[in-house]
């Protein structure tokens, strides 16, 4: 089963493009999490990660949100691959299933 659930805030505006005659978003969603250290201390650390949604979903969030707007996302894991300067490289993309504002606003 691939299925994530996130809760974070976008760290840019959504970016909307058109591929192939069909809207997609890219965005960035800043995730928060707390770990202990070896004294047991909390430290807070952020984790910047990549979410794409097409179709009406893309206009969607590129039209009701910005920077700083907190979402919450069901969306499935995707690993992107390429080869630039015959060097391969890959990284992990989420593609948003679903998805509702949080209802907090940062200004």
């Amino acid at each position: 089963m691939n299925s994530c659930h996130f809760v974070g805030k976008l760290a840019a505006d959504p970016e909307l493009r058109e591929v192939n005659g069909t809207h997609v978003v890219n965005f960035c969603l800043a995730v928060e999490d707390y770990r202990k250290d070896k004294e047991g201390e909390k430290h807070r650390q952020v984790n910047f990660l990549d979410f794409e949604a097409w179709d009406s979903g893309a206009t969607t969030i590129a039209k009701h949100f910005k920077k700083g707007d907190m979402l919450i996302i069901e969306s499935e894991a995707r690993q992107h691959k390429w080869t630039f300067n015959d060097q391969k490289r890959q990284k992990i993309v989420f593609r948003v299933k679903t998805f509702k504002s949080a209802g907090c606003k940062t200004e």
